[in-house]
């Protein structure tokens, strides 16, 4: 019998990267090809069945071509921009190009939690956002329904896992939790958070995430469903995060400076017309961050027996991997 060979899209962003590594170590026989627009990176040089393979995921052809014969084809793809505008121009073709390609294979997406909304105990059964492109919760929605059109035709053909923010090792720029906030605590400044510092958000953390992406992938009764990946920040406020981290730095600061909504409105503007855009698109993002948010998990952990990464173990693992990097720098 012949090795699977397995596709990853997204394969050189922080999630896809990760589950790139933890499929080479799960399964060795497999033969992995490693999806990316630019293929020359050596970063998966040490394992021996990874092949990266230059692909498109708006490329409808291409990706059939890649596809075709897959045992199984796992989406962790994001965009360079996050900005509502080139969502809703790019997502709906990405998702056409997704499904159509898969159709013969096993797919496994990684997904965001946009579509159910802020609030609180959000869980798969939580009420979605109304589809749409005006938005990114909207869009988000709709690729929901996309995913959930599939699954009501092919359920054994699909499975979804989703996370809150994330954090952890190369995030960086990419979230909240990124260089301006672990970033800011290993360079002994002030880290930011947005809308408030006294409300708690739950996140998880990457290395989870991966690996929920896995285990999803290789259980049967998993698929047809959508599943939230373990958690490791619960109930925690971004005080609580920051004090928490700076703990492990010799001299580093804990005291939060706040972006309230009025002042991330004021820097949209400006940040719209001169810079990338970043806070204009957080406008409507602030029903995350001005409130309580946490999500429920336990399905997943309560299925495959495998709980979140222990806090402080990600914790020190974050905060060593921002300490290297500023050492580094200098």
């Amino acid at each position: 019998m012949s090795s699977p060979r397995v596709v990853v899209f997204g394969s050189t962003g922080v999630i896809g990267s990760l589950l790139v590594q933890v499929i080479a170590e799960k399964q060795p026989t497999w033969k992995i090809e490693a999806v990316s627009r630019s293929p020359g990176s050596s970063r998966f040089a040490s394992l021996s069945n990874v092949k990266m393979v230059q692909g498109d995921a708006e490329d409808r052809d291409r990706m059939i071509e890649i596809c075709s014969g897959a045992h199984t084809v796992y989406v962790a793809i994001g965009f360079p921009k996050y900005e509502t505008k080139y969502w809703a121009e790019h997502w709906p073709i990405v998702m056409g190009n997704i499904i159509g390609a898969s159709s013969s294979t096993r797919l496994v997406f990684c997904d965001n939690l946009y579509a159910y909304g802020p609030g609180t105990n959000v869980s798969t059964s939580s009420t979605l956002v109304k589809p749409g492109l005006g938005s990114k919760p909207a869009i988000r929605a709709l690729i929901r329904e996309k995913l959930q059109e599939r699954m009501d035709i092919k359920p054994k053909s699909i499975v979804v896992v989703g996370g809150a923010d994330f954090f952890g090792p190369n995030v960086t720029t990419l979230g909240v939790l990124g260089d301006t906030f672990f970033g800011h605590i290993a360079k002994k400044k002030s880290p930011y958070a947005l809308g408030s510092a006294d409300k708690v958000h739950d996140f998880c953390y990457v290395k989870d995430f991966a690996s929920a992406l896995y285990l999803a992938s290789v259980r049967l009764d998993s698929y047809g469903r959508f599943w939230i990946c373990p958690h490791t920040i619960k109930n925690k406020t971004m005080k609580d995060i920051a004090k928490d981290a700076a703990a492990l730095i010799e001299g580093s600061k804990a005291k939060v400076t706040v972006l309230p909504t009025w002042v991330i409105s004021c820097l949209g503007l400006i940040d719209h017309i001169f810079a990338d855009g970043f806070m204009h698109e957080m406008k409507e993002m602030m029903g995350w961050w001005v409130d309580d948010y946490t999500v429920d998990d336990s399905d997943f952990v309560k299925k495959f027996g495998v709980p979140a990464t222990p806090y402080d173990e990600a914790l020190a693992d974050t905060v060593e991997f921002y300490q290297d990097r500023e050492i580094a720098e200098k």
